[in-house]
């Protein structure tokens, strides 16, 4: 009888240690998952988290870069720029007059034969977004902006995919569907949940691309970064331009913002340019952060 009470008392214990220990374990758990979920809604109601895309030489750049605000420069405040593209420096240089808080790298580094060099690309790309955490950390990081998550993708990434797997270009669009795992990981492990988990203004900008529906022949066109990314903005626009004889037009159309609703569909010129003389619009709600 005694060892029978001894065995039935201890079992209780364990039950009840065991019962404690899980509760535990929820109560911080919850604790912690509370403290995202509020991160997350405070990042989407605070900061953009924007994608612009469109074709070549339409303004996406300079409409991005345009949040920085001569304030920001003022309170000496940062905009970060991944320029994957190569073209976000130019605009610095021939609009921005250089101004040293737009803080401009093109992490890509090339081999013999112009391939990517994806170990130290991702290096370099992986540092910079370590100095862009140290300027949130002193509260001087307005914005990061990836330019060219289109090169990220198919340049960089997929590179590391096809040496990886001994593709060239004519059998890369054969890879079985696990092999584009090898090129889409990388770039959502470093995109997605790195840079666009940033509690800062993000936006990420692309070119367009030709879009097919399993017909040889295009039937329109859509952005160039991965389908998944859109997912995550609360907001993009497209890009266009139509040159005429005496000058051109640049014009930004808000395709989605779940901030301001009321702005889908509108398009407003960004940039005009007649007889030679150029008049810089911008886009008011990104310069403001409040698409």
């Amino acid at each position: 009888m005694v060892m029978n009470m001894s065995w039935s008392t201890t079992g209780k214990k364990q039950a009840i240690t065991k019962n404690e220990t899980d509760e535990g374990k929820y109560a911080l758990r919850k604790k912690e998952l509370l403290q995202v979920i509020k991160q997350i809604q405070e990042n989407n109601t605070s900061y953009l988290c924007l994608g612009i895309w469109g074709e070549p030489k339409s303004a996406k750049s300079a409409t991005a870069l345009d949040i920085l605000t001569d304030e920001d420069i003022e309170n000496d405040m940062k905009v970060m720029v991944f320029d994957f593209d190569n073209r976000a420096i130019d605009v610095k240089r021939n609009h921005y007059n250089n101004v040293e808080n737009l803080i401009v790298y093109n992490p890509i580094v090339r081999e013999e034969g112009s391939l990517v060099d994806f170990n130290e690309t991702m290096n370099n790309a992986r540092a910079f977004y370590q100095l862009a955490q140290e300027f949130l950390e002193e509260g001087k990081l307005k914005a990061v902006i990836v330019d060219g998550a289109d090169k990220l993708l198919t340049d960089v990434c997929e590179t590391y995919m096809r040496n990886k797997h001994g593709l060239d270009a004519d059998t890369v669009m054969k890879a079985a569907p696990y092999v584009w795992g090898d090129r889409n990981t990388p770039y959502k492990n470093f995109l997605h949940k790195q840079i666009l988990e940033m509690p800062c203004h993000r936006i990420v900008i692309a070119h367009s691309k030709d879009k097919y529906a399993g017909n040889p022949n295009p039937i329109g066109v859509e952005a160039n970064w991965h389908s998944s990314t859109e997912d995550i903005f609360t907001a993009t626009v497209k890009m266009s331009r139509d040159i005429r004889k005496n000058g051109a037009t640049f014009t930004a159309m808000v395709e989605a913002s779940a901030r301001k609703p009321e702005l889908i569909g509108k398009r407003i010129k960004v940039l005009s340019i007649e007889d030679g003389k150029v008049e810089w619009n911008g886009f008011p709600e990104i310069k403001a952060g409040e698409l």
